[in-house]
């Protein structure tokens, strides 16, 4: 009796819903399938890779606006001193 991780694991592609075994796809089946599940593979890495970037812009883009004001208060602090 299997258990469902042997189950699964016995599953090559899920397609359209569908689960598909080694013993229900063809030569031709399997090797296509093969090529969609290193697509999907390299599909999440790019997304994952794509929602750090999206976050390291937005962290970088927040530091930069606190260096800006930053150097603004400087200006500001600079400008008082000359006046008096």
């Amino acid at each position: 009796m299997s258990t469902e991780n042997e189950v699964k694991n016995d599953v090559i592609i899920n397609f359209n819903g569908r689960d598909f075994k080694a013993e229900d796809l063809n030569e031709d089946q399997a090797n296509i399938a093969g090529k969609l599940n290193v697509a999907q593979r390299k599909l999440q890495r790019l997304q994952d890779a794509y929602e750090d970037y999206v976050i390291t812009a937005d962290y970088r883009e927040l530091q930069v606006k606190a260096f800006a004001e930053t150097i603004e208060e400087e200006a500001e602090v600079e400008e008082v001193t000359e006046e008096e």
